[in-house]
């Protein structure tokens, strides 16, 4: 039994109201905020950055919640198995990228850290394995070819029966 998706007409408010939502805040912040004209310039430039990125993750949501994104390959090589380099790479990525969050939200004032040489080394290693590993991969015939389909177990499979 195929999982059935919300209809493409159902999120289609969500990303005006958040709009309007978010233009509010920063008329709000702008005119609340104490300090010359470029302190207040400062704190929206911050704001309009943060909910660029808010509006990107939102539309990855509903992207994914409309079925027109499909992680399902985002850790499996072009054959369908299971990559651990990719793993890897994605877990060290977040893990380093939330650790220089909670450095940058704990620091008062707020401000960019120096990273260590270590991290970048373990994540330059990481990325490294994982371009290797597409190396040897590609090098090989089969690891070119696209995923064999089970026809048991394909949607499309019944319907060209039928």
């Amino acid at each position: 039994m195929q999982p059935t998706n919300p209809s493409p007409k159902a999120f289609d408010w969500v990303p005006i109201v958040s709009l309007l939502l978010s233009l509010v805040a920063v008329l709000i912040v702008y005119f609340t905020v104490p300090g010359d004209a470029m302190d207040r310039l400062k704190v929206v430039t911050g704001y309009v950055i943060l909910i660029l990125v808010f509006f990107f993750g939102l539309m990855v949501l509903i992207g994914m919640a409309r079925g027109t994104i499909d992680l399902k390959y985002l850790i499996s090589e072009p054959t369908g198995h299971a990559s651990v380099s990719r793993f890897q790479l994605l877990i060290f990525t977040f893990v380093i990228g939330l650790s220089i969050f909670l450095i940058i939200a704990g620091t008062k004032p707020p401000k960019f850290p120096a990273i260590p040489a270590d991290v970048l080394t373990l994540l330059g290693i990481s990325a490294s394995t994982y371009a290797v590993s597409k190396g040897i991969q590609f090098s090989r015939p089969e690891g070119v070819q696209p995923p064999a389909t089970n026809p048991a177990t394909e949607p499309q499979a019944e319907e060209k029966k039928g």
